[in-house]
């Protein structure tokens, strides 16, 4: 009996471990990673591509929802000289750290010249990361920008 005790506490252990491993709402697999992998080559060109166009990018939010529980995010293009880059077409996508899997892809509309905003569902608090993509007159300039955003008031 003492046996068969210990083996089934021990197979249950399993499963209980099995089960929490599986539904852990922070653990996320970066999407298409092999594929991503395999392309690396090209990435890299891209951000090299990127470096030399020498264009910044700063990102806003606002620190409080509103009453739909969106917050206004901002993205401000610069060229290597300060001024800004205008006629742009951009897009994000955006994740927390916190939960890597509750992934929101966004197209931001130009503000004001090399302002480019959007109404986001930011709701949670913490680290995000911003995948920046943004187009022009053949021109692709790509970024990866962390920010934090407020508690969710």
């Amino acid at each position: 009996m003492a046996i068969v005790g210990l083996i089934t506490l021990h197979a249950a252990g399993m499963v209980a471990v099995i089960l929490i491993a599986t539904h852990d709402p922070s653990f996320a697999v970066e999407p298409d990673h092999y594929r991503k992998a395999l392309a690396w080559d090209a990435s890299s060109a891209r951000s090299r591509a990127s470096q030399a166009l020498g264009w910044t990018a700063g990102v806003h939010s606002e620190p409080a929802l509103d009453a739909a529980r969106t917050r206004s995010l901002d993205v401000a293009l610069t060229t290597r000289d300060g001024s800004p880059v205008a006629g742009a077409q951009v897009a994000l996508l955006a994740f927390p750290h916190a939960r890597g899997d509750e992934r929101i892809r966004l197209d931001l509309v130009e503000a004001t010249p090399g302002r480019y905003s959007v109404r986001a569902p930011l709701v949670r608090a913490g680290i995000w990361e911003l995948r920046l993509v943004a187009r022009r007159e053949g021109d692709t300039f790509t970024t990866t920008l962390l920010h934090t955003v407020g508690g969710a008031q």
